[in-house]
């Protein structure tokens, strides 16, 4: 990176722009190690804008990747002992409790924010999501929320509408159960379909599988339609006590539908994580997939996709019924709850960073809105809508190459998911990453049928009560409640 920014400074020279002088690089000499996960998605930007913040600051920036399965480890092994290996960190948004909470993070000063216009960003990103307590101690970079994307060209041909019809006795459309999702998922499995011009079998889905990645929030998202409970925002735990929710019956539901869904994809798709999701489905391999923004993106790359113009956008599929906890009982009705699964990656500076101001200030540059808008459009960045600015420009995205009536429903799709009374947001307490890490080993137990859904997340439900004793139940369930807004019922 040192050496491209050496390049960029000799062309300045060559077309007739001096450098600037030290006092205006302040950071001259100065290294911001930045860590996040490997690939493009989320660490390309910063690779390739770096140097331009370089040049006009002297600073240096050393990028670091590690395997998403990885990532956390060396983060919070760097905090823990001391190291302080990284002066900026891009993360999830539910790691914050492991990070802020122990005060690992510096708090964002205001000239800071007010660098990035917090006005402009979505109050679910802005409120919940990088403060801790009564500070904030990171920065906006992406809005994440799943979603379903359809071919609506083959859910909206005639043909197939009267086939559907007739062989399961409701009209073909965009699904807004999971049944009625895994129903079209089997019609359509193995159909010879159009696309691009070219006629060939068709998968009903796909769905990312892979343990020791990113798969187990689409677990999730099966799992927020049979166990969410309209009105209580306590999804994960019990707000009266801590009790995991994760082995009630709608959560078994939503796992057996997950080990079910596979029979409608590839055989391999229990290797996929979303970087494979996201090669096959712009290549016109499925009818349906779940996941963030990104595919939105994807799908208008002509280098990429032969589906461009024929992808629907819609919030997530609902339970047909949903489980109460409350009562011990089912509830047989609809019941859409969309996940804010993952909660956007922001942005954090280490507070025992040597290169504090420094740091401070790249993150201040990589989350500006006029980077983030850049970024938002682009394929293959991992950075969603997190603005009010981005979501209200419709012109923006049809200016980055989707149609009208797409660039419409892929906005309409993410403002009816964010903003859903129903909506389940994801776990943000101290320990998030342990518990989720044994939702994925159990996930993928299951998945990989070692054990019945049933067996599988009865054994998670025990791991979540060891993990909270171990935490401390009473400070565990004050966060969880002021985490989802609980104030009791």
């Amino acid at each position: 990176m040192r050496k491209l920014t050496a390049v960029l400074l000799v062309a300045l020279l060559v077309i007739g722009i001096a450098p600037a002088s030290a006092q205006e690089q302040p950071f001259a000499g100065q290294t911001v190690v930045v860590v996040t996960q490997t690939g493009r998605s989320i660490g390309g930007p910063i690779e390739d804008y770096a140097p331009e913040w370089e040049a006009m600051t002297g600073g240096n920036v050393e990028l670091q990747q590690f395997a998403f399965g990885e990532l956390f480890e060396k983060m919070i092994t760097a905090f823990e002992t001391g190291s302080i290996d990284y002066d900026m960190l891009v993360f999830p948004a539910d790691w914050a409790g492991d990070f802020m909470g122990p005060g690992y993070l510096e708090p964002i000063p205001q000239d800071i924010l007010d660098k990035v216009d917090m006005d402009d960003v979505i109050s679910l990103y802005r409120d919940r999501i990088i403060a801790w307590g009564d500070a904030i101690y990171a920065l906006p970079y992406d809005g994440d929320a799943h979603m379903l994307y359809y071919r609506k060209d083959l859910l909206n041909n005639e043909e197939y509408q009267a086939e559907f019809e007739a062989e399961y006795g409701y009209p073909l459309a965009e699904p807004t159960t999971w049944p009625q999702y895994m129903d079209m998922a089997a019609f359509f499995n193995g159909k010879e379909v159009e696309t691009a011009g070219e006629v060939a079998p068709i998968y009903g889905v796909l769905e990312a599988q892979r343990r020791n990645a990113q798969s187990y929030w689409v677990f999730l998202s099966h799992a927020a339609g049979y166990g969410k409970i309209p009105g209580n925002p306590c999804f994960f735990f019990s707000c009266e006590d801590m009790t995991p929710q994760v082995n009630n019956p709608g959560w078994v539901q939503a796992l057996e539908d997950y080990v079910a869904i596979s029979q409608y994809g590839p055989a391999e798709m229990i290797n996929y994580d979303v970087a494979d999701t996201r090669i096959h489905y712009p290549a016109g391999m499925s009818v349906f997939n779940i996941d963030w923004g990104d595919v939105g993106t994807i799908s208008i790359d002509e280098t990429r996709s032969v589906i461009k113009g024929d992808v629907g956008f819609a919030p997530l599929p609902g339970g047909d019924r949903y489980w109460n906890y409350e009562t011990g009982e089912w509830v047989e009705e609809a019941n859409p709850a969309p996940f804010i699964a993952f909660g956007g990656w922001i942005i954090g500076v280490a507070a025992g960073s040597d290169a504090k101001e420094a740091a401070l200030d790249f993150a201040a540059y990589m989350a500006a809105p006029e980077m983030v808008n850049r970024l938002a459009v682009a394929p293959d960045t991992g950075i969603n809508p997190s603005r009010f600015s981005q979501l209200e420009n419709v012109q923006m995205w049809v200016d980055a190459g989707f149609d009208q009536e797409s660039a419409e429903d892929y906005l309409d799709a993410i403002l009816n998911t964010i903003n859903h009374p129903n909506a389940v947001l994801d776990l943000r307490i101290i320990g998030s990453a342990e518990y989720l890490q044994t939702l994925d080993v159990a996930v993928s137990r299951a998945v990989a049928g070692e054990v019945s859904p049933q067996e599988a997340l009865d054994e998670l439900a025990t791991q979540w009560d060891e993990i909270t004793d171990r935490l401390g139940r009473e400070a565990q369930l004050e966060q969880y409640r002021n985490a989802v807004g609980w104030t009791g019922m």
